[in-house]
């Protein structure tokens, strides 16, 4: 396996796959791998990238394109994101250190949008290397936290620009749920 697999390659071949495979679940699949072979190559993020953000975690764009784009998030230590969704498939991708993803599984029929029944699927440690997968509408909503003394660097592949598209963000606690969206990130 090339060792020296690029963010231009790895941007090429998304490009190609989500030209061909329009559902989800084969478009993840195909990209996954890819993914795994770009974080063997973590300098493909530079380091003006690889910054927490001021007061929260860094969000930058690597590359934006009408089937996908990629971003790298930076989650400084204790940084983290409640229970959500993402309206889109994707995949995540652990380029250094390591994240505690909490994943969900939604009970509730959906027929109240103010309210959701959750429970914990999975609780994972994922570290460098490790890739996550999304797939609405059943296997989307997880929560994120940075439970290390350091940064973890991540890579997002997804099936459409978050900025300002309306998601969910859910309180397991209260059953509730409040809508949100993704800010623009710091690069542009």
């Amino acid at each position: 396996m090339n060792a020296s697999y690029t963010l231009k390659e790895f941007i090429g071949d998304v490009d190609r796959i989500t030209l061909e495979a329009r559902e989800a679940a084969r478009a993840t699949e195909r990209i996954a791998p890819l993914l795994r072979r770009l974080l063997q190559n973590p300098g493909e993020v530079p380091p003006e990238l690889r910054k927490r953000g001021p007061g929260r975690q860094g969000r930058y764009m690597l590359h934006r394109a009408p089937n996908f784009n990629i971003t790298t998030v930076v989650w400084g230590p204790g940084d983290g994101a409640p229970p959500h969704n993402h309206e889109t498939w994707g995949l995540i991708g652990v380029v250094e250190n390591e994240i505690q993803e909490t994943r969900f599984r939604r009970l509730d029929d959906r027929a109240a949008p103010e309210r959701a029944v959750l429970e914990v699927k999975e609780v994972l440690r994922n570290g460098a290397g490790a890739v996550s997968v999304l797939i609405p509408p059943d296997d989307e909503i997880h929560a994120m936290k940075n439970v290390t003394d350091r940064n973890t660097v991540e890579i997002h592949v997804y099936g459409r620009d978050l900025v300002n598209l309306p998601r969910i963000r859910f309180d397991p606690e209260k059953q509730t749920t409040g809508t949100f969206s993704t800010p623009k990130y710091d690069n542009c």
